[in-house]
């Protein structure tokens, strides 16, 4: 699939026709009003198609064997990039010579953040059939019934054969499904992208003080996606799994749509097309990794979240020592996995937990106008987001199938 043209086409198109048109009042209400559609138009096939790979997946898995493998290869991913990539904005925030530099303050506002009281309500129901409408914010409910159901189809008997042989065929039509959804992506690109970019705080970015802390973010995105990630997934895979750019080439159109969107799940079920056809990721890998990434590959909130925070408090004026600035990076790799429920929201929830831990006033994230950048703020964390979960699926391929390496020209 071609969509490492198509995407950033529509992406481009979407620059220049806000570029062109930003000052037509018309056209940014017919933004406001179609985007969110957008949005729920590239969510509507997800969670059934999540839900049957995930299914047809541990089904698999348990005939293959491999089951403890591909979870605890995602668990090890999630956790370890999270860790390195907080680490990694730890020392950018300590050696680059950014500030933060206030743009003005922002009203308080309330975030629909997660609470957690019905935590539990996720992973079992009264009725397992309420699973399936549990949320529309995380893929956890659904995935936590697959997994009963794939465990029970594991065709070690005569007469379940059949029925793992419909799954898996289910299965590969919702691959189908997945790839004309990974299209049709394209044209809503253009659209939210579009969007984007006419609401992008652009003088706040440009601002003489605020350039150089935009600029800090960008060598922090670049160097997660370009040198960290590829870094570990070669030294995982003994620098055999394959050439990690042409990985992050084949799944570029499931990058942008996480990105611009601001909805990782938006660019899940693209994730699911692209990895399987452009990055050779086993079906049955890649049904359950890229669903669980969606929830514990989360480096990339965590990473600009301990940029941000810590060029927020010297900004307050509080002298950090490399102790508190560590307690930061790793409190803000364990919040992350929490972040995933406060879809939308995620660098704010990490932002709040880790202030509240510090016992530091979260006023200052109002008051000092860190709130207003957060539109930049969270497409650079969720690039990162989008690109551990690429690397993680196909780590994860890659250990249960190391030769299931693909070439750049059969990707193209």
């Amino acid at each position: 699939m071609k969509t490492w043209i198509i995407y950033p086409a529509a992406v481009i198109f979407g620059l220049a026709a806000t570029l062109l048109l930003q000052d037509w009042q018309l056209y940014a209400r017919f933004l406001d009003v179609v985007v969110p559609a957008a949005i729920q138009i590239g969510l509507y096939v997800l969670f059934p198609v999540v839900f049957v790979l995930f299914t047809s997946a541990v089904a698999s898995l348990r005939r293959y064997k491999e089951t403890f493998l591909v979870f605890s290869s995602a668990l090890f991913w999630g956790l370890v990039t999270a860790i390195v990539l907080s680490l990694s904005g730890m020392a950018l925030a300590m050696f680059l010579p950014f500030e933060f530099v206030s743009p003005g303050s922002a009203p308080f506002s309330d975030y629909p953040l997660y609470t957690f009281s019905s935590f539990f309500s996720l992973f079992i129901a009264e009725n397992a059939f309420v699973q399936l409408t549990q949320s529309t914010t995380t893929l956890l409910p659904i995935m936590v019934l697959a997994l009963v159901i794939g465990l029970a189809l594991r065709p070690d008997r005569e007469a379940i054969r059949p029925a793992y042989v419909v799954v898996n065929s289910f299965a590969e039509a919702m691959i189908r499904l997945a790839r004309v959804a990974t299209v049709i992506g394209a044209a809503l690109m253009l659209l939210i992208s579009a969007h984007w970019f006419l609401h992008m705080p652009t003088e706040m970015v440009l601002s003489s003080g605020n350039l150089l802390f935009s600029l800090g973010l960008l060598i922090a995105v670049v160097a997660s996606i370009f040198l960290i990630l590829p870094l570990l997934f070669g030294l995982f895979t003994l620098f055999k799994g394959g050439n990690p750019y042409s990985i992050l080439l084949g799944a570029l159109g499931a990058i942008l749509a996480t990105g611009f969107s601001g909805n990782m799940l938006f660019g899940t079920t693209p994730l699911l097309a692209l990895t399987q056809q452009n990055c050779g990721v086993r079906k049955r890998v890649g049904g359950i990794t890229t669903p669980l990434l969606t929830i514990l590959g989360r480096g990339g909130s965590a990473m600009v979240t301990t940029y941000a925070i810590i060029k927020l408090l010297q900004f307050a004026g509080i002298s950090l020592s490399v102790q508190t600035m560590l307690f930061i990076a790793i409190f803000s790799a364990l919040f992350s996995l929490g972040s995933a429920f406060s879809l939308g929201f995620e660098l704010v929830f990490i932002s709040f937990m880790i202030l509240q831990s510090l016992q530091a006033d979260i006023g200052i994230f109002f008051s000092s106008g860190m709130v207003l950048m957060l539109p930049i703020l969270r497409i650079g964390a969720l690039l990162i987001d989008a690109a551990v979960n690429v690397f993680g699926t196909t780590f994860g391929s890659r250990l249960v199938s190391p030769d299931d390496t693909i070439s750049i020209d059969e990707m193209m």
